[in-house]
């Protein structure tokens, strides 16, 4: 942002480092190596061979919600963890015909909660158990871990309160010796869940912090450091939002870690499950108390840093720096501002990364997109701010010199000042949006035709005192623009049909390689609500377009992109206008009619439920993705290939509706499959978009 600032001489820390957990690559390896542990019977076992175990499967749902997977037959495990519930006592059994325990049964209430089982019945029972069965402090531990994971109380938590409180020491701490803070924070953790209030809060936090290792983690007693300790105690910080010395603690855990993304309770020993079950939760704990996204999804995007050096960008290395992983903007004091830029221009795009300021309430910085280079140290263009009182707002740099949109106020209550924030930058067409922290910060529509759709996007160092900016997790999704050029040559093309209502536009994807010479499979994509329009273009604003222009050669098939104004239900207009696209696109590019895919996303998932099943004989197979469907239609899908996609974050509604479709499906003999994506959002479409496996089926399909 192009202000006046008076050079201000302050000390301020320049060397904060990035905490260094796990890659996407790394966390995609334990994601796959718990994965692989569910057996047939739909549960979970310690280690690969072993039989299911209802701690296992607990352990094996959590740790998948946190590196990112899936539970491979999701349906299959919720049946495991139902026939764990033992109706005579209710609590649950360690395996099927196995004996109820207190530990149990709080680990069950918290497998029934991340499966989204309806939990109201068996959490009273499980109640009715607890006050008869705890009496421990350990009991009372996991007891109230379990509660907490279905949000109910007992009438105990007042006697179990007073037995916790009972042990405590007089400066309020617990325990004794060299355990003393892994039963401090046990304790601790037990009465917050509780709902108490920590009168000594302080020196729970300060016993804690003080018993943390040179080697980063803490001990259980005198012997080496754990992560069974180390998890209890960063519980404690976690629920506290207080944060220990994390760059040391992601250190040890890393000295913990497997080849095969496994780890083990203590560094250099074998690994084990409650090794693998702990670090995923400590790294995700260090996540979100660092400021960073709890898991940051990749899928579709690419990296615009490679966390090495500066390649792919411009700009003065006096000032801007790679190391530890992240770009680094270092000012000693300067008279102007500073822009380090990539060196290639970008047209629509979603741009996601993580910011961390170090300076005084005067330092400032942002991010620049759709912009250039202009004489001397400046650059022409928007700009998603970073500094006080510009945080999340929307600036236009060197053009309009001044804030086109105000951040909104919830968008700034959720700001980390000193810590990791991460931005959402959305630019397509005129239409721009900032989401920081997952909170909407600006919403823009640019009115000015003459203001440039394209541009660099380059990070900036703002004139004023000393400061340093840091930069990491830069990842970009370029989405593809279409042209009515060349119609016939691979790429994105603008069609036209002729509807009773008037002249339709839809988009066209045409494969790499076409010649018309043979028959391509064709997939019809449905959009989303927020793709609504006339334009045409709405169908490759997101979902299966962006992964097609990313990767063009796995793709070949012709794409079929219609653009709805209301709604994708097969008897309004709007479906009808798809078909007819799909039949305009069919006959031109000489489409395979045997080998048609239908798959769409939110409002497009339940269009591509409703269409298919008004017109189960046009397709060869279907891909819905967190849409709801109809489950008096699943007959329709019997003779019919499914696959049914969503993210178990999504809403309630559509993860139950998805499971009772495919449950209704195979009931009538169809073989759906079924995909959950562990702790995905709404926006499960990019995931499974640029899974090759996805593509591969889709594009196996025939019909006779």
């Amino acid at each position: 942002m192009k202000r006046l600032c008076a050079l201000v001489g302050i000390g301020i820390l320049l060397n904060g480092q990035a905490v260094l957990a796990q890659s996407p690559a790394e966390l995609a390896r334990t994601a796959a190596y718990t994965a692989a542990l569910q057996n047939r019977d739909g549960g979970f076992g310690a280690a690969a061979g072993q039989r299911s175990s209802l701690g296992a499967t607990s352990s094996a749902i959590r740790i998948l919600k946190y590196t990112g997977g899936s539970i491979p037959d999701v349906l299959a495990c919720i049946h495991y963890v139902k026939s764990c519930a033992d109706g005579a006592t209710g609590g649950f059994l360690t395996e099927p015909g196995g004996k109820p325990d207190v530990r149990t049964t709080a680990v069950g209430l918290m497998a029934v909660a991340e499966l989204k089982i309806p939990s109201d019945e068996l959490a009273e029972k499980a109640i009715d158990y607890f006050e008869k069965n705890v009496h421990s402090f350990e009991d009372i531990r996991i007891a109230v871990a379990g509660l907490e994971a279905v949000k109910k109380s007992t009438h105990e938590f007042e006697k179990w309160t007073a037995q916790v409180n009972a042990t405590r020491n007089a400066d309020g701490t617990w325990g004794k010796g060299p355990g003393q803070a892994r039963d401090t924070g046990g304790a601790a953790v037990a009465l917050l869940r509780m709902g108490v209030k920590l009168d000594q809060r302080e020196a729970v936090l300060n016993n804690l912090k003080a018993a943390q290792r040179a080697d980063g983690a803490w001990g259980k007693d005198e012997g080496p450091s754990d992560l069974e300790a180390t998890y209890r105690i960063m519980r404690a910080f976690y629920m506290m939002r207080e944060k220990p010395d994390l760059d040391r603690l992601v250190e040890f855990i890393a000295r913990c870690r497997h080849s095969d993304g496994s780890y083990s309770t203590r560094a250099d020993n074998p690994n084990d499950r409650g090794g693998t079950y702990f670090a995923s939760i400590i790294l995700h704990w260090a996540r979100l108390l660092n400021g960073e996204p709890a898991l940051l999804e990749t899928a579709g995007f690419a990296p615009l840093f490679n966390g090495k050096d500066l390649a792919g960008w411009e700009g003065d290395t006096s000032l801007w720096s790679a190391r530890d992983g992240m770009l680094v903007g270092t000012s000693p004091g300067l008279k102007h501002n500073d822009f380090l830029a990539t060196t290639r221009n970008f047209d629509d795009f979603n741009l996601k990364l993580c910011f961390r300021l170090i300076g005084s309430d005067s330092s400032n910085s942002g991010v620049q997109f759709r912009s250039v280079r202009i004489p001397g140290h400046e650059m022409s263009g928007y700009q998603a701010d970073i500094g006080q009182n510009y945080w999340g707002a929307l600036y236009d740099e060197s053009r309009r010199n001044k804030v086109l949109v105000q951040p909104s106020e919830a968008a700034v209550k959720g700001l980390h000042k000193t810590d990791w924030n991460e931005y959402v930058i959305r630019a397509v067409g005129n239409r721009i949006t900032l989401r920081l922290n997952d909170i909407e910060s600006v919403k823009f529509v640019e009115e000015d035709p003459k203001i440039a759709q394209n541009g660099k996007i380059a990070v900036q160092i703002h004139a004023g005192g000393p400061m340093q900016i840091q930069f990491k997790d830069l990842y970009i999704q370029p989405y593809p623009r279409a042209t009515a050029e060349n119609p016939d040559h691979p790429g994105f093309h603008t069609r036209t049909i002729k509807t009773a209502k008037g002249d339709r536009k839809y988009v066209v994807y045409v494969p790499r390689g076409f010649d018309g010479s043979r028959a391509y499979p064709v997939v019809l994509f449905l959009h989303g609500s927020g793709q609504k329009g006339t334009d045409g273009l709405g169908g490759i604003q997101g979902g299966l377009a962006p992964a097609i222009a990313s990767r063009p050669d796995d793709y070949p098939f012709l794409g079929v992109f219609p653009q709805a104004e209301e709604s994708w239900k097969a008897d309004s207009d709007d479906a009808r206008n798809a078909l007819a696209a799909l039949d305009d696109a069919l006959t031109h590019y000489k489409g395979n009619p045997k080998r048609v895919v239908l798959t769409g996303l939110s409002m497009g998932g339940s269009g591509s439920w409703s269409i298919a099943a008004a017109h189960p004989e046009r397709f060869s197979a279907v891909v819905t993705i967190c849409g709801r469907g109809d489950t008096e239609t699943a007959n329709r899908f019997k003779t019919l290939p499914l696959w049914a996609i969503v993210g178990d974050g999504d809403s309630d509604k559509t993860v139950l509706n998805i499971r009772d479709m495919v449950t209704a499906i195979r009931a009538a003999g169809g073989q759906a499959r079924h995909t959950e994506y562990r702790a995905v959002g709404h926006n499960s479409w990019d995931r499974a978009y640029n899974d090759p496996a996805v593509v591969e089926w889709m594009l196996a399909q025939a019909r006779p």
